[in-house]
């Protein structure tokens, strides 16, 4: 097989994929070394990024999905989406973040932070597939454990939890904004 071959059966392995799908995975689908396949994954994204296409090839969640490209998100939603049921209350964006940086986390160290209940929050994130229970943990009442999922990296285009920005870096943010704000 030639190396456009090669590439053609990579691209149309992503596009008929609806999941993302991982690096180990896809060399087994297609038999190619791991060199041979970073080769030509950067080559097919590069290919799309100069194109200027309706798609594009992002890395998420520790592996590669073939997606519409963000410029296009809002007709797109307008067509096929209508209510996007993926919308978060900044309450549930809050409590997220707190279990993304803080992870393992039970619900009172959450409710500690936050000064209040957040049952319903962690409800609606698992039923999102946002969070997950991780365990428990070894202190009186073995309290449950929450983590993030790889759905959460994959909705927040993320490769792993270290991709998020550093705290530091958020609060530098905060203060630029207030400072252009004035």
């Amino acid at each position: 097989m030639s190396r456009d071959e090669k590439k053609a059966l990579l691209e149309a392995l992503l596009f008929l994929e609806s999941e993302t799908l991982d690096p180990v995975r896809l060399m087994r689908y297609t038999g190619f070394t791991e060199e041979e396949f970073t080769g030509l994954i950067e080559e097919l994204k590069n290919d799309y990024e100069i194109r200027q296409g309706g798609l594009q090839i992002v890395e998420a969640a520790g592996g590669y999905q073939m997606l519409a490209h963000p410029r296009f998100g809002l007709l797109l939603s307008q067509i096929y989406g209508g209510k996007n049921t993926n919308k978060l209350s900044r309450t549930s964006l809050e409590v997220l973040a707190i279990i993304a940086y803080k992870q393992p986390i039970t619900k009172s160290e959450i409710e500690e932070l936050r000064g209040i209940s957040c049952e319903r929050v962690l409800k609606t994130l698992l039923e999102k597939d946002l969070i997950g229970v991780g365990g428990r943990r070894s202190t009186p009442g073995q309290p449950l454990e929450y983590g993030t999922t790889k759905n959460f990296l994959k909705v927040f285009g993320l490769d792993s939890i270290k991709s998020l920005p550093k705290l530091r870096e958020l609060k530098e943010l905060e203060f630029e904004t207030k400072d252009t704000a004035e």
